[in-house]
């Protein structure tokens, strides 16, 4: 009976070995797995940061699309306003000559380059300075 109990300690002292080193490999497995999703996570908030400008909104929300009524629907040509006298405002000075929008990410790198992003000429939506234009601005 006493040998019995011996080789049955033995065996399951061989299998919580064995669990041990499968627990280690999953261990390890697991925070390749959480590098990894950090990773993710930090490239894709960087690419988020490059396309929403610097107060971290898109302005384009808060203003009135041309293109939309006041429902929120598109405007068709049957349901446009009519345009009396056909003139297009011409934009100010100021505005001609603000200075363009960099996105934070870009900014960073500007400094990282020793680059002025405000030279720099924008790619991104409305003109944004993105990372890549300072990157190529810089070679």
């Amino acid at each position: 009976m006493a040998k019995k109990m011996d080789k049955a300690v033995k065996e399951l002292a061989k299998e919580v070995k064995k669990l041990r080193k499968e627990n280690e490999k999953l261990a390890k497995a697991l925070g390749k797995t959480r590098e990894d999703q950090a990773e993710s996570i930090q490239k894709v908030l960087a690419l988020l940061e490059e396309r929403l400008p610097v107060g971290g909104t898109d302005a384009d929300e808060t203003e009135d699309h041309p293109d939309h009524d006041e429902n929120g629907g598109f405007v068709t040509a049957e349901t446009a306003p009519e345009d009396t006298d056909g003139d297009v405002p011409e934009a100010s000075a100021d505005a001609q000559q603000e200075e363009p929008e960099v996105t934070d990410a870009a900014k960073r790198r500007a400094e990282e380059l020793d680059v002025d992003p405000t030279t720099v000429k924008g790619t991104g939506s409305g003109g944004r300075v993105l990372v890549k234009d300072v990157e190529d601005a810089a070679s």
